[in-house]
């Protein structure tokens, strides 16, 4: 199940640019990290934060996005593409904090409890990189993947909401669940939320949560 994921898990290192802000200057490092959403102004009920996360999570830049995933030669070479270039993206942030909530467990969930992942970054040049994943969800095709006795369906598919981003839906062994990422820049400034276990419309809400307080920093 863990290695299934990992193809919608690097379009994070992507959406690791996205974000907001109504400032004309580049949030600094400190200033990234003093607008992170805590666990006082996070809007969803029954979350709780975890630790911050600083800079890079890609210190090497060099490792393959896509080696842990069994059917990258069943996806579009466009799209194989778009997927190994979003490893050489997160490095080029001039700074950037992340912190991911864990909410509470469900019975009725086999992928366990549901997380939102909130990032704030800056880049003083460069294209948005939310163009870039937005180009997934026409370059990348609804595929069936088979390994090992097992099947899995993998597709990218456009949000509804007024944001950049995309829903990745996998299905695997009769279960299903989606990832959201949905993100906004402005001035340089991007804010980016991913979430698996919650619906899209929650997503925007910390994303709009995490917009204001960007906003009156």
């Amino acid at each position: 199940m863990r290695r299934s994921m990992t193809i919608a898990l690097t379009a994070t290192a992507l959406l690791g640019l996205s974000a907001c802000g109504d400032g004309t200057e580049p949030l600094t490092q400190e200033q990234t990290r003093e607008a992170l959403l805590t666990d006082a102004d996070f809007p969803l009920d029954g979350f709780t934060a975890g630790d911050v996360t600083e800079g890079s999570t890609d210190e090497g830049g060099e490792s393959d996005p896509l080696s842990d995933f069994p059917g990258q030669d069943q996806l579009s070479d466009e799209c194989v593409e778009i997927l190994e270039g979003l490893n050489e993206l997160e490095t080029g942030f001039g700074a950037q904090s992340s912190v991911d909530f864990t909410g509470e467990e469900g019975t009725d969930s086999p992928l366990g409890a549901p997380t939102v992942s909130v990032l704030v970054a800056s880049s003083e040049e460069g294209d948005n990189p939310l163009d870039a994943i937005e180009d997934l969800n026409s370059a990348c095709e609804e595929v069936t993947i088979e390994e090992e006795g097992m099947e899995m369906t993998l597709d990218f598919e456009e949000i509804e909401a007024d944001a950049q981003g995309s829903k990745i839906s996998m299905g695997v062994m009769g279960m299903s669940f989606d990832i959201t990422i949905v993100g906004r820049e402005d001035a340089g400034n991007y804010a980016v939320v991913m979430g698996m276990g919650v619906s899209e419309e929650q997503i925007v809400e910390v994303l709009e949560a995490q917009e204001e307080k960007m906003d009156n920093l």
